[in-house]
Order: structure tokens, then C-alpha cells, then sequence
């Protein structure tokens, strides 16, 4: 679903019991969502009416006018995204600035890419002069290269190492060259690791290989030591 703000939703059926019926939340939902959540009801079957008893973080009760009531119903629940919640039709979200970090764990360093979607870019104009975007790019120490994506958009691309391979020091650099706040690099960004080379996997396994021949080379007999060679 979209709305003008981030939100996710969940769903399910439940069926009253004696009037009462009480829906526990996903707990992955939970961690994902800020604590404030509504809640939509829609019965089933005739009824004298059904209401939210009562909320909690990780449940909500149900109950009917009539204390004998067994109907059956649906319910939706709504809820801002956690660290959206002041987020509301906002045009820098993660679909216009995707930034991607590859971590190499090995060699402390990551390489950073980060793509700036232009919707609005203008084409030169007939006198020669360079039109102007309305959308603001990214500014600093980045390279900027003008890209065109699969659906023809333009767009800026940004490419840069960082010396370090932790999460906070990678948003910290890229805050410090592009100038972005870090809480838009903290939506926007997706931290991957590098996978090593089909080349780089094929020499560890030689060299295991290696040294595992080598051991079984040395053997002990009665406390004396024989090396095969050859």
C-alpha cells in the first residue's frame, strides 16, 4: 500500500469468544514499527457492535456490546515505520538517494556508491547553456558522473572508498564528503559484504591443500620423526 507518510500494515481474521477476543502482534512487526499503531475492525455478521478494548505494545483486545457474542472478524493495523515518523511526503526518500556500501572485511575498506535520481533534469537549450535540475544533487568530494537508468532517468552517481569496514564510521565519511545528514544516509543506504573471488577461493584451497599433504608427510614411529620427500 502507499500513503503520503512511511507505513507498514498487518492483518488477520479472529473470532470472539464470550464477547472477547484478544490479537497478539507479530513481534518482528513490533520491531519494525513505532509504538503508536491503529487499529480497523470490521465484523463478520450481524452484530450489536465491537470495539478495541484495550492496547499494548504487543497486543490489543477486542470486545462486543453483547457479552455472549462468538462473531467472527477482521482486523487491520497501521503504523508509522520506526525512525519515519516525522517523514511525510518527502521526496529525498530512499527510492531518489540509494547509496551502497561493499564492505571488504578483509582489507578494511569500502567502497561506496551512491546514486542521486534526477526526475527533472532539463536538456541544453538551443543557445548552448546547460539547463538546471530542481533537484538538489549531491555535493562534496564524491565524483559525479551523469548515469541514465533502466527507465531512462537521469541520474548522479557518486563512487568512493572509505577506510573502514564499520557501519558508523562508513556513515560518518560519507556524511563528511557528500554533506548529507546522517539520519537520510541511515535510510537510504545498504551495507553488503564483499564475497571473495572464484580466483581468491581457488588459491586458499590450494594452499589447505598444501599444507595438509605437508602433514601427512611428517609421521612419528617410536619417538623418531620421518619426513617423506618427494
Amino acid at each position: 500500500m502507499e500513503s503520503p507518510d512511511v507505513r507498514f500494515y498487518d492483518e488477520g481474521r479472529a473470532r470472539l469468544n464470550n464477547g472477547i477476543a484478544n490479537i497478539s502482534l507479530d513481534p518482528i512487526f513490533i520491531e519494525t514499527v513505532e509504538p503508536d499503531y491503529e487499529i480497523y475492525l470490521t465484523p463478520k455478521g450481524k452484530t450489536q457492535g465491537i470495539y478495541v478494548a484495550e492496547q499494548a505494545k504487543e497486543y490489543f483486545i477486542v470486545k462486543s456490546f453483547n457479552p455472549t457474542s462468538n462473531i467472527q472478524f477482521s482486523w487491520l493495523i497501521s503504523a508509522l515505520r520506526k525512525g519515519y515518523k516525522e517523514t511525510r511526503l518527502d521526496s529525498e526518500r530512499k527510492e531518489n538517494t540509494e547509496i551502497t556500501a561493499v564492505i571488504d572485511e578483509e582489507n578494511k575498506v569500502t567502497d561506496v556508491n551512491i546514486i542521486n535520481n534526477l526526475n527533472d533534469i532539463q536538456n541544453v537549450n538551443a543557445s548552448g547553456g546547460n539547463g538546471k535540475s530542481e533537484t538538489n544533487a549531491i555535493t562534496g568530494n564524491a565524483i559525479n558522473e551523469i548515469t541514465k537508468s533502466n527507465n531512462e532517468k537521469s541520474a548522479i552517481e557518486n563512487k568512493f572508498a572509505v577506510a573502514s569496514s564499520k557501519e558508523d564510521e562508513i556513515i560518518n565519511k560519507i556524511s563528511e564528503k557528500t554533506n548529507l545528514d546522517k539520519e537520510a544516509i541511515k535510510k537510504a543506504i545498504t551495507f553488503r559484504r564483499k564475497q571473495p573471488s572464484k580466483e581468491e577461493m581457488h588459491a586458499e584451497a590450494f594452499e589447505e591443500s598444501v599444507q595438509q599433504k605437508q602433514l601427512t608427510r611428517v609421521t612419528e614411529i617410536n619417538g623418531s620423526v620421518i619426513i617423506k620427500l618427494g
